[in-house]
């Protein structure tokens, strides 16, 4: 995993078409080791009017990436789940529970740290199974809810032998490189007549849930569906649409995101299956949230600047994808950054921009500004600043009402 890693051309990831449109260009900077990928192409399949990342690595390249530097596993936390997630999973399971038994069995695939699970488990179903690439994440999730979590990735599910009677995917679909090969893999874990559960972000209404610039085009985010392509998909693995609901997940204190939660049914005959539907929600909807994107850009382009004009030392918070974006495609990387802050441990101990990625408790300079890079997260980081860790250095915010130094 590194920046020469060949990257793929893609087909539609929902009618494998291969006529499409490039709209975006995405670009990201790169860690010294780990790095994903430093970039793809937003493009549209001018077939059915789904909407993907073009130009990038392997599915094996992901899998590799997913367990070495998963950011899932809150490991500052010990795991704990916020207030938001608990909140969401809750709703999740209100989605789902009207379709699937307690006495049936249930796994969930990319758990994490086995949420969604446990929100199950509290509802009383108990024929529960968790799979993640994570290993941290399987422990986890035994130390906190008492669930079993084998690590695994899709591409080895045929080495699952048990057959469920519903299988969950929430988060995931969005991530996966080879989606015609993760979803053959994904039906045989299903018993006959079983049920396939996906959560995954609603591109048609990105514009409508702003937060950061380009922050719903993320380096792990690949697939973007909308009602109709998400059904589309299914349709053609042979999985008959029982129920799309719309609704949003909440990322932080003061980001939201728009959200898909799907229902389908293993059709056994195949019959009584309504042909495929053209997407026209998503191409839209993904020209009017970059246009937005771009406007909000200037404006923190502003104040990256000003970091830059006056070479004040520098610690930014935060190593994700608003971190990279910034230091490939605008001034970040010319500013006087002394290093990057991170809590994810998989992070810490690399290099960014030749820059170190080091835990916060390795700094205790109260003079260096600290620039919060990051939206979904801006004021959980401020508060564990001010609170937690009773810092007194400058701070300045992107998205807070008056984005701007405090002391």
């Amino acid at each position: 995993m590194n920046s020469n890693t060949s990257i793929v051309p893609r087909q539609c990831p929902v009618c494998l078409g291969e006529d499409k449109t490039k709209i975006f260009r995405q670009d990201f900077s790169s860690f010294s080791e780990g790095t994903l990928m430093n970039g793809y192409d937003l493009a549209v399949c001018r077939s059915c009017g789904a909407g993907f990342a073009d130009n990038i690595p392997p599915q094996i390249v992901f899998d590799r990436y997913y367990a070495a530097m998963s950011k899932y596993e809150r490991s500052e936390n010990g795991g704990e789940l916020s207030e938001g997630s608990s909140k969401f999973f809750a709703e999740i399971a209100d989605a789902i529970v009207p379709f699937v038994k307690k006495s049936e069995s249930i796994a969930d695939i990319g758990c994490a740290t086995g949420g969604l699970l446990a929100e199950f488990k509290r509802r009383g179903f108990d024929n529960l199974q968790g799979m993640d690439p994570s290993e941290v994440c399987c422990s986890f999730a035994k130390r906190l809810f008492d669930i079993n979590v084998i690590p695994m990735t899709i591409s080895r599910l045929n080495e699952v032998a048990e057959r469920f009677d519903a299988v969950m995917l929430t988060g995931v679909l969005e991530h996966l490189q080879d989606v015609e090969k993760s979803l053959n893999l994904l039906t045989t874990l299903l018993k006959p007549g079983g049920r396939l559960f996906i959560v995954v972000p609603d591109a048609s209404r990105y514009q409508d849930c702003f937060s950061a610039p380009f922050q719903f085009f993320s380096m792990e985010h690949v697939n973007y569906f909308a009602p109709t392509s998400l059904s589309n998909l299914m349709l053609r693995h042979g999985l008959q649409t029982m129920s799309i609901q719309r609704t949003v997940g909440y990322l932080g204190p003061n980001s939201v995101e728009p959200v898909l939660i799907g229902v389908f049914k293993q059709n056994e005959t195949n019959t009584n299956l309504v042909g495929p539907k053209s997407d026209i929600e998503t191409e839209p909807a993904l020209r009017s949230y970059i246009k937005k994107s771009r406007l909000l850009e200037a404006q923190i382009a502003s104040l990256v600047d000003e970091c830059v004009k006056s070479q004040c030392p520098l610690l930014v918070w935060g190593a994700g994808t608003h971190t990279l974006r910034l230091l490939e495609t605008g001034n970040l990387a010319k500013a006087n950054i002394l290093a990057f802050l991170d809590c994810n441990p998989n992070y810490q101990g690399k290099l960014l921009n030749g820059v170190s990625i080091i835990a916060p408790n390795q700094w205790d300079d109260p003079a260096t500004t600290i620039l919060i890079s990051s939206q979904v997260a801006e004021s959980e980081i401020k508060n564990y600043i001010l609170h937690i860790l009773q810092w007194k250095n400058p701070i300045i915010c992107f998205y807070s009402d008056n984005a701007q130094t405090e002391k």
